[in-house]
């Protein structure tokens, strides 16, 4: 979605979707895909030549568990919140000390600016760092590398590796 900084007189809202596709790598190695479009509703405030951006967005991901490996659906709900000023505003300093609302300025140059990269950026910011499909994912077997979530373990539940087995001669 592109807005027209010239068009803002005060106030507008802009909702609408965007296709979760446009984002995903084209070799398909993407830990995160999209089941569902990345919805917006944003509301755009014109203060002089500074834009405040804010409102909800969410989307369904498709993720892989880090324990079990499984696939599953994740739901975000996020809150966009953020200042987009023109880069004649942007502090000319090499070396700034940076306050907590300056983490959220952005700049621009033109008259048109492109919301998708911000609604994106706050969907891939509340994706968790591990994901699991549940809270009590009882995961993959060491040994065996069954999913310990749909099958018992056949094995003794004991590993042996070549380290271990020489440290525990060591040992004794």
């Amino acid at each position: 979605m592109i807005i027209r900084i010239s068009d803002i007189e005060n106030v507008v809202k802009v909702q609408g979707e965007i296709e979760g596709r446009k984002f995903e790598k084209e070799d398909g190695e993407d830990p995160v895909r999209f089941a569902s479009p990345l919805l917006y509703e944003l509301t755009v405030r014109k203060k002089g030549e500074v834009l405040s951006i804010r409102g909800p967005v969410e989307s369904t991901l498709t993720l892989t568990c880090g324990k079990c490996l499984e696939q599953y659906n994740f739901h975000v709900e996020a809150f966009v919140d953020i200042e987009l000023a023109p880069t004649k505003l942007m502090p000319s300093e090499s070396e700034l000390e940076l306050k907590g609302e300056d983490l959220d300025t952005y700049y621009y140059e033109g008259d048109e600016i492109e919301l998708d990269p911000f609604v994106y950026e706050e969907i891939m910011l509340n994706v968790p760092i591990r994901p699991l499909c549940k809270e009590d994912c009882r995961g993959l077997c060491e040994t065996c590398g069954c999913n310990r979530n749909t099958e018992e373990c056949r094995c003794s539940g004991e590993s042996h590796t070549l380290l271990g087995d020489k440290l525990k001669s060591f040992l004794n």
